[in-house]
């Protein structure tokens, strides 16, 4: 009898854990190839953004502008090394966005979708939250040993209208899309925030999740 129970806590576990998904054998894809911006497009907003390879890194400077994957995600695993830091002496600010609408309209300054935060300094939203996005949950404790200039990894998991991200591997943000709006499927964009910002990505990789 007490071997059933336990058996029973230990499925009740994994089932609540793993209930929204999972696909452990699904494949990860490597959307930067380390060599070119092959499954990306750009879109520049403010001053001169470019992004370049420099040694199998990309690299983002000089203005406002996003990387946008080609290919829409509903479901997905998605895992970023990134590096954030500021020419200017300023503060390093990037972001993740998923579930992306087209973003063209220049005068819109952030595109419609969802941002896990990159910046280490943000009070209010600080790496590995769902920027601004007011459900319980969304804001990441803010974690005193990431600093500028530094290799952070940030992965990002979301299901339905659940979203979760660790920072380093320690949990930041759980939470639920609001209902109002809500977006369910759409690209990926790596965000270059301002003029003497710069953001290096050493790998970015995403696998699709099947729910059931």
């Amino acid at each position: 009898m007490i071997i059933t129970a336990i058996a029973f806590a230990a499925l009740v576990h994994f089932t609540a854990k793993d209930a929204d998904t999972t696909d452990a054998k699904a494949e990860w894809q490597q959307l930067f190839n380390g060599k070119d911006l092959e499954g990306w497009y750009e879109n520049r907003f403010k001053h001169a953004p470019e992004w370049k390879i420099v040694d199998g890194v990309l690299v983002g400077h000089g203005g406002q502008g996003y990387l946008s994957s080609v290919e829409d995600y509903d479901n997905f695993e998605l895992v970023v090394e990134a590096r954030i830091s500021d020419t200017g002496g300023g503060r390093g600010n990037s972001g993740v966005y998923f579930r992306c609408a087209s973003h063209t309209d220049k005068t819109q300054e952030f595109p419609i979708g969802y941002e896990a935060q990159l910046d280490h300094g943000d009070g209010n939203n600080p790496t590995g939250s769902i920027y601004n996005l007011g459900s319980q949950g969304a804001k990441a404790p803010r974690f005193a040993d990431l600093k500028d200039d530094e290799w952070v990894t940030m992965r990002i998991r979301v299901v339905g209208d659940h979203v979760q991200t660790w920072v380093n591997d320690k949990p930041a943000a759980d939470c639920k899309l609001p209902e109002k709006d809500r977006l369910m499927t759409g690209s990926v964009l790596l965000q270059m925030h301002h003029k003497t910002g710069k953001v290096e990505f050493r790998k970015v990789e995403i696998r699709k999740l099947k729910v059931g």
